[in-house]
Order: structure tokens, then sequence, then C-alpha cells
């Protein structure tokens, strides 16, 4: 039977090493979030990259591959602001640069040719409500957090757009299988010209602890 994305309350079954950095780091993610608008966060959603050990590239061409998640994640925290408002910021505050938007309206936007960071978290948003065929999303406050190196063939931006929708469905109470959930921003990267066969979403949201997947 297919299940939903889990949620757990122990970075143990999280994580296998280095766990108290964790906890640090998840400390001073809720610091951050608290400083950056009035409130702890609600939850904290949490996808990780991949590294793949058999099959490069032939994944968008339906052949089988064999990838593992890792440690290395993109962490958002987020909490309803009961407004009609998604505000979105990073710890990395100069790099990538705090945005808003209308939860029904703008983030539907996606620039494709523009390379701004915050279009992967409109990926993960859009790709959820255009799954449901909805476009009436809540307004919530987000503070992301990432440890997957940019361009280092780890699959950052997998890892962001994953935690984006499962913070997006955990805000508006929407309950999606695994399955659907990889397939979603597996489709939804495209929007921002990533030629993605769905191994890298796979990985992230459905890798489990000591293992590999073969998809």
């Amino acid at each position: 039977m297919a299940s939903s994305a889990p949620t757990v309350s122990d970075l143990h079954e999280v994580y296998s090493l280095n766990v108290e950095a964790q906890s640090q780091r998840y400390g001073r993610l809720v610091s951050a979030f608290t400083a950056a608008y009035g409130a702890k966060p609600d939850f904290i959603a949490r996808a990780p990259g991949r590294v793949n050990i058999i099959g490069e590239h032939i994944d968008y061409c339906g052949f089988p591959v064999f990838p593992m998640a890792i440690a290395p994640d993109t962490l958002v925290a987020a909490r309803a602001n009961g407004t009609d408002r998604v505000r979105i910021a990073n710890v990395e505050a100069q790099r990538y640069p705090a945005r808003e938007f209308s939860a029904t309206g703008d983030i539907f936007d996606i620039d494709s040719t523009s390379h701004e960071w915050s279009n992967y978290f409109k990926c993960g948003y859009r790709g959820l409500f255009d799954h449901l065929g909805r476009r009436d999303g809540r307004g919530f406050d987000a503070l992301l957090d990432g440890t997957v190196p940019a361009g280092g063939g780890l699959s950052s931006s997998a890892a962001f757009v994953c935690a984006t929708e499962l913070a997006v469905q955990r805000i508006n109470g929407i309950d999606l299988t695994q399955n659907e959930l990889a397939s979603i921003a597996a489709g939804a990267e495209r929007h921002v010209g990533v030629n993605s066969g769905g191994m890298d979403q796979t990985a992230s949201i459905m890798g489990q602890q000591g293992s590999a997947l073969f998809i």
C-alpha cells in the first residue's frame, strides 16, 4: 500500500551520524525563524540530496537507476500566518534575499529564463496545486536552510523542491502518498528547465536510512 511521507520527532530516525550537530542546526533554524517572523515554526520539512550508484542521465529515458539519499538536505521551517501571503526567506540572506508572494496569485508565475532562487520554491508550490487542480493555497511563512552543495551533482534543486512540496502540503492539510509527491516534484522541476525522469525526487522523498533504491 502506498504510504504518506513520514513524520518524526527524533532526529536519530533521520540521521545516523552527527546527530548532536544536526540538533544544534535545527535549533539555530528555529531561533532564526522566530527572529524573522515573531513566532516559532509549526514544523520543519526535510528533503535530502542523493548520490547515484548506477545509471547516469538515463532515468528520463525510462531506464533503471540505483540512487541513495544522503545526509545533506534542505530544511523548510514553516508556520501558517492566517493571510493570503507566502513569505519565504533563507538563512543565507545575503545570497538569497527574502521574497513574498500571493498564495493564490503570482506564486504560480515562474520565469524559467531568470536564475532566481525562489523559482524552485514556486515549483514545489505550483506542482502540488496543479496536481490538485486548485489555486487556493493558504498563506504561510517559511525559512530555508540547505546543506546540499549547489551545482555539486547531488540534486540540491530536487531537495529544495521536495522540501517545499512537503511543507506546502502540511500547511494546507493535504496528504498525498510518497509516490504522488515524487511524481509531482519531478514534473514541477520542468518549470525551471530541469529535464528530470524522477530519480532525484524519488530518492529525496522515498529514501530510507541505510538503503539504496532500485527505480
